[in-house]
């Protein structure tokens, strides 16, 4: 009996959703400038014995890291415009904060999720995910 090697396992630690404010302009579809509320996941994969220290601390560095970005306005973004601006934002980011705790991660991907409301441009009420991830293996 021949037994294979076991799958590589993918590990990863998710932190959030972490609440957020944005506004855009949509050219590519012609919308104006308008606002959201929506939330971000974060997806570090954990490449050692351990990974992304989520702590209270540590969680708010990188939520104000975050904010840095969503507070100015995305122009001629749309949403996967912004959903890359953040990963591109994120991707080697290591705050001040998370270096005495260790651990070895790296970004894997992020989660976009916005908020939409029954508005003047048509959007809808529901929430709509945009996500940007690392493919398996690619380093």
């Amino acid at each position: 009996m021949t037994t294979s090697p076991a799958p590589a396992l993918l590990r990863t630690v998710e932190v959030g959703p972490i609440p957020i404010f944005f506004t855009n302009v949509n050219r590519p579809m012609g919308l104006r400038a308008h606002s959201h509320t929506g939330a971000v996941t974060v997806v570090y994969d954990t490449t050692g014995r351990h990974g992304y220290p989520s702590f209270a601390v540590t969680n708010a560095a990188l939520e104000r890291h975050i904010h840095e970005l969503t507070r100015t306005v995305f122009k001629d973004a749309t949403n996967e415009d912004i959903a890359d601006r953040l990963f591109a934002h994120l991707d080697g980011y290591v705050a001040r904060e998370w270096e005495e705790w260790g651990g070895d991660y790296r970004l894997h991907a992020i989660h976009l999720d916005v908020i939409g409301v029954h508005d003047a441009i048509g959007h809808d009420n529901s929430t709509t995910r945009y996500t940007v991830a690392r493919s398996q293996g690619a380093h």
